[in-house]
């Protein structure tokens, strides 16, 4: 049978469907990973942090890693119980308001923000030992040093229980389809009036 421009023109569109499938796939099962996070996300437990009187704590206002790049404005991020989604901009960093302020006392201050090159896609590349500064509406400069990464399930609100040490974390997503929460953790150095 000789190929007629009709049959060509039958087997191009089926291959440009399947390209089209191939493509679209990976973001359609995104889409369905991250409603089903949704679905499942816990309850967000926090540990109540008491500060003592003399603690020296401060809104977040701006991150500052020298080392990365990185200088961004950081504004409140808060968490959407009924759609299971936490407020996100593209060029900011959120500070999760359920977490603790920087303070020289105890607990964690969580600061998240988008995978962008805008904001913490080059987080990846940070070496242990990179200097962190939190800048606060107050006028104090927190500064902490980074030790570890972890990754984590959507689903995993533990980082709101931590009791210890002040220490500072930074959160954006990972895996193939972002499907993850990929957590840097910082020790807290100490704090200065600016």
């Amino acid at each position: 049978m000789k190929p007629t421009l009709h049959n060509l023109s039958r087997v191009l569109a089926i291959g440009l469907i399947a390209a089209g499938i191939a493509v679209m796939a990976p973001f359609g099962y995104y889409w369905f990973q991250n409603h089903q996070v949704a679905a499942q996300t816990q309850p967000i437990i926090i540990h109540k942090v008491a500060l003592k009187p003399s603690a020296i704590t401060g809104r977040p206002v701006e991150i500052n890693i020298a080392s990365m790049n990185i200088d961004l404005k950081v504004i409140d991020g808060t968490y959407n119980k009924e759609s299971g989604a936490w407020t996100l901009t593209l060029d900011k960093a959120q500070y999760a308001t359920p977490s603790v302020q920087p303070n020289d006392q105890e607990g964690n201050t969580l600061i998240y923000g988008h995978y962008r090159p805008e904001v913490f896609a080059y987080l990846h590349h940070i070496v242990p030992g990179a200097k962190a500064v939190i800048s606060t509406d107050n006028g104090y400069a927190f500064t902490y040093t980074y030790q570890t990464t972890q990754t984590m399930d959507p689903t995993d609100t533990s980082i709101f229980s931590y009791q210890g040490r002040p220490r500072l974390t930074l959160q954006t997503c990972s895996g193939a389809y972002m499907q993850n929460r990929q957590m840097y953790y910082f020790s807290f150095d100490g704090v200065t009036k600016t």
